[in-house]
C-alpha cells in the first residue's frame, strides 16, 4: 500500500518567493528518484503554467467542477527535464472568467462537492499512480480554497521572510488557524526565504551561515515553530527574467544546495 504524503506551502502574504521555491524543491524530490506530483492550487493567482510555459488544454479547475479526472490534467516532464524520478504537474486555469467563477459564482454546495473530488482525486494519486509526494502550491492568507488546501496536508510548510509584517503576521496564522490543523495530525514548520547575505554562488561562508542559523534560533523562539530551513536571496535567481529549476540546471549553486539540505529535512520527518 502507498503511504504518500501532501506537502503544502503556504504564506501570510505574496512576495515570499513560494511558486519558486516549491517547483525547485519538487524537482529536486523528483531528481533524488521520487514519484512527485505537483499541483497549482493558487486558484487566484496560478502561475505555474507560465513558469513551465505550458498550455495545458485541461486544468484543476476542471477536475473540481467534475468534468475531468486527475490523470486527465496530469502533465508528465520527467523525460524532457532528464529526471530519475518522475514529475507529474496539474495547473490551475490562468484565465480571468474561470478565476472569478471560482471565487464568485458557485454557492456553498458547489464548493463543498469541489473538496469531495480535491480529495477522491488526490487519493488516486496515491493508490493508482504510486505518487510518493503531492506537492500544493497554495494561494496566500486565509482565502477560502487555501484554507481548503492545506487542511488536506500532511505537513505543512509556511514561507516566510525575515521581515516585521512577515513574523507578526505568521504568528496570527499560526495561531488562528495552524494550531487548530494539528489537532486534526497535521504539522507544520517555517522555511525562511529570501533571507539577507547570500555568500557568492560557489562559496562555503563561515560568516553567512553562522548568521543563518541565528536567524533560524531567533524565528523559532519569537514564532514558536521549528524552522526547517533557511534561504538567502540570490540575486541571480531573484532578479532573472525567468528562473527555471535552478535546482536541476545548477545543481552546484547554493540555492540548489540548500534546497536539498531542505528536502532531505522533510524526508527525515515524513
Amino acid at each position: 500500500m502507498n503511504t504518500g504524503k501532501t506537502l503544502a506551502f503556504h504564506s501570510y502574504k505574496g512576495g515570499t518567493g513560494k511558486t519558486t521555491l516549491v517547483a525547485n524543491l519538487a524537482a529536486t524530490f523528483a531528481m533524488m528518484g521520487m514519484r512527485v506530483c505537483l499541483l497549482d492550487f493558487d486558484l487566484y493567482a496560478p502561475s505555474l503554467t507560465a513558469y513551465f510555459r505550458k498550455t495545458p488544454e485541461l486544468f484543476l479547475n476542471d477536475v473540481l467542477a467534475g468534468d475531468a479526472k486527475i490523470i486527465d490534467v496530469l502533465v508528465d516532464v520527467s523525460s524532457e527535464l532528464g529526471l530519475k524520478g518522475k514529475l507529474f504537474l496539474g495547473f490551475s486555469s490562468p484565465k480571468k472568467s474561470d478565476i472569478y467563477e471560482i471565487e464568485i459564482l458557485h454557492d456553498m454546495k458547489w464548493q463543498y462537492a469541489a473538496i469531495r473530488r480535491f480529495l477522491a482525486a488526490k487519493k488516486e494519486l496515491f493508490s493508482e499512480y504510486e505518487i510518493d509526494y503531492v506537492f500544493l502550491d497554495t494561494s496566500p492568507g486565509i482565502r477560502y480554497w487555501a484554507l481548503n488546501t492545506i487542511a488536506t496536508a500532511d505537513f505543512l510548510f509556511l514561507l516566510m521572510k525575515i521581515s516585521d509584517m512577515d513574523i507578526i503576521g505568521t504568528k496570527r496564522m499560526i495561531k488562528d488557524i495552524y494550531e487548530s490543523l494539528t489537532e486534526l495530525g497535521s504539522k507544520y514548520f517555517i522555511i525562511l526565504n529570501k533571507v539577507a547575505g547570500a555568500s557568492p554562488i560557489h562559496e562555503f561562508n563561515v560568516k553567512e551561515a553562522k548568521e543563518r542559523m541565528l536567524w533560524e534560533t531567533e524565528v523559532k523562539k519569537d514564532i514558536g515553530a521549528e524552522v526547517i530551513g533557511s534561504i538567502p536571496c540570490f540575486c541571480d535567481i531573484q532578479f532573472d527574467k525567468h528562473e527555471f529549476l535552478c535546482a536541476i540546471n545548477q545543481p552546484k549553486h547554493q540555492f540548489s544546495r540548500r534546497l536539498l539540505e531542505i528536502a532531505n529535512k522533510i524526508k527525515g520527518i515524513g
